[in-house]
């Protein structure tokens, strides 16, 4: 196994070290002052394994990987990441290297945009805690919810006092 990581591990530098030519986009006249909202615009979609060159399938079942493997490869799955000028915004502060790897291997299709002049924003968390890829670690179960500071809520409407319930 450990060849193979030598090999997959030169794959990866190899990607982040030669990031894939930016996406020929002919501006139209109406965007010509703004480059980057014609490069968001009419970049393409594409997952990253495509503009990567590196196929999902190739990164190793969690569970055939040691703690320190791991680690290596999330620190060169981040920078071919970041060659791609794509930032995961959502990723949980005290994420264990495991539950990482898991996620951003998991993540390797999903459709992104190649902006260089601006990068790219990746969320993973899907709002849902009973499917939300973060799992326990991820505070998607607390968003929407009522503020618990009775001062933190909006005060209620009291001028209509008028106003009939219908049942």
């Amino acid at each position: 196994m450990q060849k193979y990581l030598t090999q997959l591990l030169e794959d990866l530098e190899a990607a982040a070290n030669n990031p894939p030519q930016a996406t020929y986009i002919e501006i139209p006249p109406h965007l010509e002052s703004l480059p980057d909202a014609a490069e968001l615009a009419l970049v393409p979609f594409k997952p990253i394994s495509e503009w990567t060159g590196i196929d999902q399938k190739v990164f190793p079942e969690m569970i055939q990987l040691l703690a320190n493997q791991m680690e290596k490869l999330n620190q060169a799955i981040f920078r071919v990441l970041e060659s791609i000028h794509v930032e995961i915004i959502d990723l949980p502060e005290e994420i264990p290297p495991e539950r990482l790897y898991d996620v951003i291997t998991w993540c390797w299709d999903e459709p992104v945009q190649y902006l260089p002049s601006t990068g790219f924003d990746l969320e993973l968390c899907i709002g849902d805690p009973q499917t939300c890829p973060y799992g326990e670690l991820c505070d998607c179960d607390t968003q929407g919810e009522f503020p618990d500071n009775e001062a933190d809520r909006p005060p209620l409407n009291t001028t209509d006092n008028n106003f009939i319930i219908p049942f």
